[in-house]
């Protein structure tokens, strides 16, 4: 996909705070769950941080820790987000929050299948890391050609990743290599001089 041209524009992408699935790693995709403690602390800290930055537009993914998150920043900015489906976190299909441990155990060809090929795998009745992309993208890239400047994303690891990904220009099979913890801050600057996107880590 060709990336888009764009003109003094700042993008805020965030994470969603933190939940609870509990001392196993598992894969967490479209399962909606909510804050928890530690993740409204996160929201909360959040809204205070972009207290005094003007956002143009807001959007976020659909899901509960997204909307929740966003709620939370928006309290003193008094303005409307815009649920987006596409930012919705990819679909693990009959592997949704499953323990790692129980998909390595029950499926182990499969999970070799997956590390082998993270951009094409499709783990059964869920969809691949570039299907994911290919909405995703569709939906950022409308957003970039049609508003300004100071824009807020609220989404989830895999979206973000996807997102920053494409900007940074790596391939999909590395999106693992950029950390995406609960909470995080990534800002997205359009260099007007080159046409060429920036990128740093702000939480």
């Amino acid at each position: 996909m060709e990336k888009v041209l764009c003109m003094n524009k700042k993008i805020y992408l965030i994470r969603h705070g933190k939940i609870d699935i509990g001392n196993e790693k598992r894969y967490l995709g479209i399962t909606d769950l909510s804050l928890d403690h530690e993740g409204i602390a996160q929201a909360k800290f959040l809204k205070s941080y972009f207290k005094q930055i003007p956002i143009e537009k807001i959007f976020t993914s659909p899901l509960t820790r997204c909307l929740q998150t966003t709620k939370i920043i928006c309290e003193e900015k008094k303005q409307i987000f815009i649920p987006i489906k596409e930012f919705t976190e990819i679909n693990m299909g009959i592997w949704e929050n499953k323990p790692i441990s129980y998909i390595k155990k029950n499926f182990p060809q499969a999970y070799e299948d997956r590390g082998g090929n993270l951009g094409s795998f499709i783990p059964p009745e869920g969809e691949s890391f570039n299907q994911l992309a290919s909405r995703v993208l569709l939906a950022f890239d409308s957003i970039v050609d049609r508003y300004a400047r100071n824009i807020m994303i609220v989404a989830h690891a895999g979206v973000n990743r996807v997102i920053l990904s494409y900007i940074l220009g790596l391939s999909i099979e590395d999106i693992f290599s950029i950390q995406q913890p609960y909470g995080c801050v990534n800002e997205l600057i359009c260099n007007d001089a080159n046409k060429k996107w920036e990128y740093k880590r702000l939480i």
